[in-house]
């Protein structure tokens, strides 16, 4: 995404309160309830995977490995090794001098600049940010959005954003708004059903792309709940499927 009017903003942050619908997310009982299937009150910091992957995008198709790492101060790293779709991703951690970059098949480096950059949590470790822990990024907001339908499905939905301070309030809903994922949760087993946000093209922050993640096949993990199947959906087309193949929690 090249530059825009976005980027001065995005290095004023910290804090004004947010304004956002849904209680706040440290007095929700449900919070409560997924903080115990998910860990069971064990505090962690950082998860790695390693999966087989698919990656589908018109008519390139290509298969093979991927690597992604996320930790708990919203840093992460994914490495797609899937031929011509071989990508590098990296975002640091969530503070004001975040930066985030890829670099493609050819082993050229991109910078990922404006709302790209902005998105509150890893993709695809929701289950780091269902505990409480003085490690989780202070810019980092959350609230308990209740029950919501999906697909004739009731899920209960948490919403985390990152926190703005700019003197024009248009302009900081507009950020929050952008940065704004939202977790639904399976109300039965109260671990993350799937995670949605948006995307925007190179040439246009204001248009949003949706991004579905699905997460399924849960198993337990040094005693933590991961899933071992994951879905990525951009614009409502599958993207990417990664089947988990290891695991290590820190």
């Amino acid at each position: 995404m090249k530059p825009s009017f976005l980027i001065a903003l995005c290095l004023t942050l910290f804090t004004v309160p947010l304004r956002a619908s849904g209680q706040a997310i440290a007095g929700s009982s449900f919070y409560e309830k997924a903080q115990q299937a998910t860990s069971n009150g064990k505090s962690f910091t950082s998860v790695n995977f390693t999966a087989t992957a698919e990656w589908i995008a018109g008519s390139l198709h290509e298969s093979g490995t991927a690597t992604l790492q996320a930790k708990i101060d919203g840093s992460t790293n994914v490495q797609l090794d899937l031929g011509h779709a071989s990508r590098n991703e990296t975002q640091s951690s969530a503070n004001a001098s975040r930066t985030c970059t890829w670099t493609d098949a050819a082993g050229i480096s991109h910078s990922i600049v404006g709302p790209n950059c902005l998105i509150a949590i890893p993709w695809f470790a929701p289950a780091l940010f269902a505990q409480s822990s003085p490690q989780l990024p202070s810019m980092l907001a959350a609230t308990d959005d209740g029950e919501m339908s999906r697909a004739s499905r009731t899920l209960h939905q948490f919403s985390y954003r990152l926190k703005f301070s700019e003197p024009d309030s248009t302009d900081v809903d507009r950020l929050t708004s952008m940065s704004t994922v939202k977790v639904l949760y399976d109300p039965q087993t109260a671990l993350p059903a799937s995670l949605e946000y948006f995307i925007h093209p190179d040439n246009n922050d204001l248009q949003n792309l949706p991004v579905q993640i699905v997460f399924s096949g849960y198993q337990p993990i040094s005693g933590i709940m991961l899933p071992f199947h994951i879905e990525r959906y951009v614009n409502r087309t599958l993207q990417l499927t990664l089947d988990i193949t290891n695991v290590s929690i820190e």
